[in-house]
């Protein structure tokens, strides 16, 4: 017997595929484009909502405006918690490689959709932008259903000392697809102008190469064939509900992973604003805090995946530089430490270049907080994310994914809610002065949500948790 945090012995796999296989890189490549096509056609989607919100409030009728914007991210997260569940049934149901495959194809029609709405001469702005909000919300409920699959087949197609890298390599490449899907809507929107059908097209390429490479990937069998569809399976399904209540280990994780993408949602949204609104960088200057997290990830998503000795330690590690980090956001945003010398400017009256690094002291430890944020989400989530791959019983491991990606998108959702809450409360208590102290509270308060996680949890060795369930009624 080696040590516990051996990860050939603590995880569980029936996968035979390395980290050289073509297994690997034809999944490698299909999770990577279907990322990138769901946040290139948000992106270009909110986007045109924002123009078209834009455009309404110069003009005579301001009583009309609607929250496009609103309305479509809305549209697109929704769908995650109405379809995750199905999406996890499915995934046990049959071969998950037979759902992946499907999903891609779908997305082939479903951005084709994207396409004829714009193809289609004499939309009124309102149609356009319904119809492509119903798009995106297609695009959402596809990625419901794939995401389950996704990560419950990688046990089945690799190695038990290959899940950590595979994952590390996953989880890197995911957030790399989200900041250039995003980037490039932008660039290809500023590109195309008033052609918005070239941008599906762009999209309809990329899926249909998604298509491509998850034709490669290996077949697997169905986990529990004989399963039937009921109500339950669509939300909690009570298998499901019985394993994470007689296995306390394998429920906290799923509910440390959710509070992580709370975590998430809220600095995703606080970072830019901390930026621009509190200490009044200019809007490159601001990316450039948001590129450093990006960077940070893909850096701790590798050093989590590929450094697989004590991979359990990682998540005790990337806690407390979490809590770290978030205090140290908040104690710099609240200009305590000084206002960065930058403040007020923007590209007008400075260089890009200059402002990429040309700084003070008090900005290039906002920039260096940033990296070591990211870089301590990476060590924090990958360990987790595998263990909550391999811990559920192999019948279930579909539908156990389905309610944890269902559990995050509910706490992606009550970012939003909380975001909002903490500052209507600093309004109600600081009145005109709660704008400038909102940011720094918010950070503050996620370092203090993130301080018992630090102290208390600790990332388990992986139990045998697949006792027989056939004895319970499917």
């Amino acid at each position: 017997m080696g040590t516990a945090d051996s990860p050939s012995q603590q995880y569980v796999s029936s996968g035979r595929h390395t980290l050289l296989s073509l297994a690997f890189w034809s999944f490698l490549c299909t999770q990577f484009l279907g990322a990138f096509n769901d946040n290139y056609f948000k992106q270009m989607v909110l986007l045109t909502c924002i123009g078209a919100s834009a455009a309404t409030l110069q003009s005579a009728d301001k009583q009309t405006s609607v929250p496009w914007t609103e309305i479509a991210m809305a549209a697109f997260a929704l769908p995650f918690v109405l379809f995750s569940g199905l999406g996890g049934f499915l995934s046990d149901r049959i071969s998950k490689t037979t759902v992946i495959i499907s999903c891609k194809a779908a997305e082939i029609g479903i951005v084709g959709i994207g396409l004829a709405v714009l193809l289609v001469p004499s939309l009124s702005t309102t149609t356009m932008l319904s119809a492509l909000i119903f798009v995106l919300a297609l695009m959402g409920t596809h990625s419901a259903v794939f995401s389950p699959s996704k990560y419950g087949v990688l046990p089945e197609l690799f190695r038990a000392d290959c899940l950590l890298p595979v994952n590390g390599a996953v989880q890197m490449t995911t957030f790399l697809a989200i900041i250039f899907g995003t980037v490039c809507a932008g660039i290809a929107l500023d590109l195309i102008r008033t052609q918005l059908w070239i941008s599906s097209v762009i999209a309809i390429i990329i899926a249909a190469l998604g298509t491509a490479s998850s034709l490669l990937m290996p077949h697997v069998p169905a986990a529990e064939p004989t399963l039937q569809l009921r109500p339950e399976n669509l939300v909690m399904p009570r298998l499901v509900l019985q394993i994470l209540l007689r296995n306390r280990p394998l429920l906290m994780a799923v509910l440390v992973y959710s509070l992580f993408w709370f975590l998430g949602g809220v600095v995703q949204m606080g970072i830019n604003t901390l930026g621009e609104a509190a200490l009044h960088l200019s809007r490159t200057r601001t990316s450039v805090l948001v590129a450093g997290i990006g960077l940070g990830i893909a850096l701790g998503c590798l050093l989590a995946g590929f450094a697989g000795r004590g991979s359990r330690r990682w998540t005790v590690i990337g806690a407390w530089l979490l809590v770290t980090t978030l205090a140290a956001a908040a104690l710099l945003g609240s200009g305590r430490c000084g206002t960065p010398a930058s403040a007020g400017r923007d590209l007008r009256t400075e260089t890009i270049v200059s402002s990429l690094f040309v700084c003070d002291l008090v900005e290039w430890l906002l920039r260096v907080d940033m990296t070591i944020l990211g870089i301590a989400a990476g060590l924090f989530v990958v360990p987790v994310q595998v263990y909550l791959q391999a811990a559920p019983p192999a019948e279930l491991k579909g539908r156990v994914l389905g309610v944890q990606n269902l559990m995050t998108w509910i706490g992606i959702l009550l970012s939003a809610a909380f975001s909002l809450v903490v500052g209507l409360t600093l309004k109600a208590i600081a009145g005109p002065a709660a704008d400038k102290q909102y940011q720094w509270v918010l950070f503050a308060l996620l370092a203090a949500m993130m301080l018992p996680v630090a102290v208390f949890y600790r990332l388990p060795a992986l139990a045998d948790v697949s006792e027989p369930t056939t004895e319970v009624p499917q």
